[in-house]
C-alpha cells in the first residue's frame, strides 16, 4: 500500500535528487517503466547519456498492444484503482505475456523478484493519451546527450513502434532491436546481446570516456 498512490512525479523527483547529488554526470539506464523514468530524469538533470530499454510510452507517443490491455484491464476495473497497488500477473501470464522467450528457470527467477507497482502510475499513463495528465510528459528537447533506445523483436507489451517513435523524438536518439528477445532484454540469453549493443553505442559516442580515462 505504500507505493499504491505514488505518482510518476514522486519517482522522478526522488531520482532527480539522487542524480543531482552525484559528483559527475551519470549514464542513466532504465527498463520498461524505468525507461520512461530515465527520460523524465534526463530532461531535468546533467547526464552523460541515456539508455531506455523497452520504455513505457511517454505522453504523445501512442501505441498499445492487446497484451498490454489484457494485463492492465483487471486493475483498471477495480473501484478507485488509482489508490490501490497494481499487483503482478500470475506466473503463467508472465510467461505468456512478458517472458515469452525466456527459459522456465530464468522466468521463475525474474518472477520471484516481482513486487507491486503503483496503481496511480497506470492511470497517469492512460490519461496522458487524452492529455488529462501531465505526469508522463517528457521535455524531449531538453535531452541533448546521446540516447540509445532498445526494442525487442518478440516484445508483447511494448511494441517496436513505440520504441522507434520514442527514439525519433530525440535529436541524438539511436534505435536498436534485440533479435529473438522478449520484454526482458536484461535477462537470459538476451543479456550479453543487449550489453554488446550498449558497449558499442557508448564507444561510438564517447559516453563516459573522460571518466574512464581518469
Amino acid at each position: 500500500m505504500k507505493v499504491a498512490s505514488l505518482s510518476l512525479r514522486d519517482y522522478t523527483d526522488d531520482l532527480v535528487a539522487l542524480v543531482n547529488s552525484l559528483e559527475s554526470p551519470p549514464l542513466l539506464v532504465g527498463h520498461s517503466l524505468g525507461g520512461l523514468l530515465a527520460q523524465l530524469v534526463a530532461a531535468r538533470t546533467r547526464h552523460a547519456g541515456l539508455v531506455a530499454a523497452c520504455p513505457a510510452p511517454a505522453a504523445g507517443i501512442l501505441g498499445s498492444t492487446r497484451t498490454t490491455l489484457r494485463m492492465s484491464l483487471p486493475h483498471l476495473l477495480r473501484p478507485r484503482s488509482w489508490t490501490k497497488p497494481w499487483r503482478p500477473p500470475t506466473f503463467e501470464q508472465f510467461r505468456r505475456w512478458i517472458a515469452n522467450a525466456q527459459t522456465q528457470d530464468i522466468a521463475r527467477e525474474i518472477y520471484d523478484g516481482f513486487v507491486c507497482e503503483s496503481g496511480r502510475y497506470l492511470w497517469e499513463l492512460l490519461l496522458a493519451v487524452p492529455k488529462l495528465s501531465k505526469a508522463a510528459v517528457v521535455d524531449f528537447a531538453a535531452v541533448t546527450a546521446p540516447m540509445l533506445v532498445i526494442g525487442a523483436e518478440c516484445d508483447r507489451i511494448v511494441s517496436a513502434g513505440i520504441v522507434r517513435r520514442t527514439a525519433a523524438r530525440y535529436q541524438r536518439g539511436t534505435y536498436v532491436e534485440i533479435p529473438i528477445s522478449d520484454h526482458m532484454v536484461f535477462s537470459g540469453a538476451a543479456l550479453p546481446v543487449t550489453m554488446s549493443y550498449i558497449d558499442a553505442w557508448m564507444a561510438r559516442n564517447y559516453v563516459l570516456a573522460a571518466e574512464a580515462a581518469n
